[in-house]
C-alpha cells in the first residue's frame, strides 16, 4: 500500500489522529464506511506513520442493539447504550484490522484521565508503548460511567486532546459535510466553501453552531473549539466530509475538505498539557500592569499584581491567570499555595521574606511556568 498523497497545504507528518463521527459510523452504508476507513489507516500504518483512531459510535451501536430510533435523553440509558454498543463497535473495527493483519488497543477515557499529570503521562506512556509494537490505538470516551463533571461533551474536543498528546502532526476530523462554509450548506444552496484557514478569529465561529440529531451530538461549533485547540498548538486540522469520501480524499482533496494551518512554533507536551489538558485548581486576578508584562514583554507573574486569588491550590498546581472574571490570558504553575499567595499579594519581591518567613522565588509563576491563552 502506499501513503495517499496529501494537499499542498500539508508537510509530510509521523503521526495523524483521525477522529469519525457516530452519523459516519451508524448510518446507512456505516460498516462500508468503516471498512474504508481502514484500508487507509493500514495504508498509513504500513508506511511507518503512526495512527490513532478517535471514534465515536458506542451509543449508536447499542440503541441499535436495543431498536432505539432517538438517542436517549438521560445519562444511565446512555450509559447502558454505551455498555451494549461499545463491544459491538470493537469487533467491527478489529474485524476489519484483521484482515490487514494489524493490531488495535481499545483506549477509554474521561475528562479525569487528562487532567491529572500522574494519569496523563501514564496514559501517554501507555499510547506510546502500544505504537511500539505496532497497535493502532482506538480512543473512545468512556460513556459507560462517564458523567457530566468528567465527561469531553463531544468527541472532537477527545480528539484535539489525543492529537495533543500523542504528539501528532496531523488531526483529522471526518464529518458529514465538506468542512466550513460561510452559510449552512444544508440551508442555503449558495454557501461558499472555505478551504483554507489560516488562522482562527471570533468571525470563524460565529458561521458555526453546535447541533444534535437523533444519533450525534457534535456539530461544527465543537469541531471548530477543536481545530483551535491543536492548531495553537502548532498542529494541523483538517475537518472534511467522511461520509461521501474516504480520509484518503479528505486528506488529498481541497473540494471536500477545510485546513487549518497551526501556529508557526509547536508547544511543548508540557506546554500543551497547562494549556490545554490539565485541571486548573483555581485563578489568580491581576492588573493592567501585570497582564501587559506577561503579554507584551513575556515576563514572569510577581507578587506585585496580584489582586486576588480564588480557589485552594498548593505549589505546583495549575492555575488560571486572568484580567477578571471569566477573562483567562494565561495559565501556569504557581511556585507558592493560595494561601501563601493571599499574604503577599501586591507586595514587593523583597517584601516576600518579611511576610512569609522565607523566600524561594520571586516569582509566583515563572515565564518558564506560564502559558499564554
Amino acid at each position: 500500500m502506499s501513503v495517499p498523497s496529501l494537499r499542498k497545504e500539508l508537510n509530510p507528518f509521523k503521526t495523524i489522529v483521525v477522529k469519525v463521527g457516530s452519523r459516519i459510523l451508524a448510518a446507512d452504508g456505516g460498516e462500508q464506511r468503516i471498512t474504508r476507513l481502514v484500508e487507509d489507516c493500514a495504508s498509513f500504518h504500513k508506511s511507518g506513520i503512526r495512527v490513532v483512531l478517535v471514534t465515536s459510535g458506542a451509543i449508536a451501536y447499542g440503541m441499535r442493539a436495543l431498536a432505539m430510533t432517538k438517542r436517549p435523553a438521560t445519562i444511565p440509558l446512555q450509559q447502558a447504550c454505551a455498555g451494549i454498543g461499545q463491544n459491538r463497535l470493537m469487533s467491527v473495527y478489529q474485524s476489519r484490522f484483521d484482515a490487514h493483519n494489524i493490531l488495535t488497543g481499545q483506549v477509554l477515557l474521561t475528562w479525569d484521565d487528562l487532567r491529572s499529570k500522574k494519569r496523563y503521562l501514564n496514559l501517554r506512556n501507555t499510547m506510546f508503548q502500544l505504537f511500539e509494537y505496532g497497535v493502532i490505538p482506538i480512543v473512545n470516551e468512556n460513556d459507560s460511567v462517564g458523567v457530566e463533571e468528567i465527561r469531553f461533551g463531544t468527541n472532537d474536543i477527545l480528539g484535539a486532546q489525543m492529537a495533543i498528546l500523542a504528539q501528532a502532526e496531523v488531526l483529522v476530523n471526518l464529518t458529514d459535510v465538506g468542512g466550513l462554509f460561510d452559510r449552512n450548506p444544508n440551508d442555503d444552496r449558495s454557501a461558499k466553501h472555505i478551504p483554507v484557514v489560516a488562522q482562527m478569529s471570533d468571525a470563524l465561529h460565529l458561521l458555526a453552531s453546535d447541533t444534535k440529531n437523533d444519533i450525534s451530538v457534535g456539530g461544527m461549533g465543537s469541531k471548530l473549539k477543536a481545530a483551535e485547540i491543536v492548531t495553537r498548538a502548532g498542529i494541523f486540522c483538517v475537518i472534511g466530509d467522511g461520509f461521501a469520501h474516504r480520509l484518503s480524499e479528505v486528506l488529498g482533496r481541497e473540494d471536500c475538505s477545510t485546513i487549518f494551518l497551526p501556529s508557526p512554533k509547536r508547544m511543548s507536551s508540557r506546554r500543551s498539557w497547562m494549556a490545554f489538558s490539565g485541571s486548573s485548581l483555581g485563578s489568580l486576578t491581576i492588573d493592567e500592569g501585570a497582564a501587559a508584562a506577561i503579554l507584551e514583554k513575556g515576563k514572569s507573574l510577581l507578587p506585585a499584581g496580584i489582586r486576588s486569588i480564588t480557589g485552594s491550590f498548593k505549589a505546583g498546581d495549575n492555575v488560571d491567570i486572568q484580567t477578571s472574571p471569566g477573562s483567562v490570558i494565561a495559565r501556569g504553575l504557581v511556585n507558592y499555595s493560595a494561601d501563601e499567595i493571599r499574604r503577599i499579594r501586591g507586595c514587593k519581591t523583597s517584601d516576600i521574606i518579611h511576610r512569609l518567613g522565607k523566600k524561594e522565588f520571586d516569582e509566583v509563576i515563572h515565564r518558564d511556568n506560564l502559558v499564554v491563552l
